[in-house]
């Protein structure tokens, strides 16, 4: 008499019962000790940009309000560069007036891109009054800043491969005409300055 295909009869049978009561012990189980659940999660990764603006080294103050508007203030200002300038802020002379500039720090930081470098450029509010967009200055340097287009499709380009998470020093500014009679500058001036990001 031969036991031995029995033994394998149960044994196979003893198999398949276990594995037919793993596989009811999935989220709930009765007369046992171990029981398992999934969580499958869900998400949609996007890309993402961010642009900030902080005070440049030795700079004036940049204030930040939190929503992407910076602001730096350059205190009283004229044509002939006399008096006390506001901490942080250079003044150089020439024939026609002066010019008033701070460094600044534009960081550029973006994920989820193909490319790993970014286009930055600016340019000017066309809407501030005509005296802040003539007066308005930026540049690589103090030396270096330049007159500003008040048209996104003219933007002065900062830099066409900027890493992300890595500063930029640019220098902003207002010129002072010291001229007088129909060419003088007195008042509010309030140049504004759009910064913009493209990733490559």
């Amino acid at each position: 008499m031969n036991f031995q295909t029995p033994a394998r009869f149960l044994v196979i049978l003893a198999a398949i019962l276990v594995s037919a009561g793993q596989a009811w012990a999935q989220g709930t189980c009765s007369n046992c000790s171990t029981v398992g659940s999934n969580l499958t999660l869900s998400a949609t990764a996007e890309t993402a940009v961010t642009l900030t603006i902080a005070t440049g080294s030795g700079g004036a103050s940049v204030m930040d309000d939190g929503s992407g508007a910076f602001s730096v203030s350059f205190g009283n200002v004229n044509g002939l560069g006399i008096g006390t300038t506001s901490a942080g802020v250079n003044v150089s002379t020439s024939g026609s007036g002066a010019t008033y500039t701070t460094p600044i720090t534009v960081t550029p930081t973006f994920s989820g891109f193909t490319g790993t470098t970014a286009t930055v450029k600016v340019y000017q509010d066309s809407g501030t009054s005509s005296d802040s967009q003539t007066a308005a200055r930026e540049g690589s340097s103090a030396v270096n800043a330049v007159s500003v287009p008040s048209v996104a499709g003219s933007a002065n380009t900062v830099s066409a491969s900027a890493a992300s998470d890595s500063g930029i020093t640019r220098h902003v500014g207002v010129f002072v005409s010291n001229a007088n009679g129909g060419g003088k500058v007195v008042g509010s001036l309030a140049p504004k300055f759009i910064y913009t990001v493209t990733v490559n």
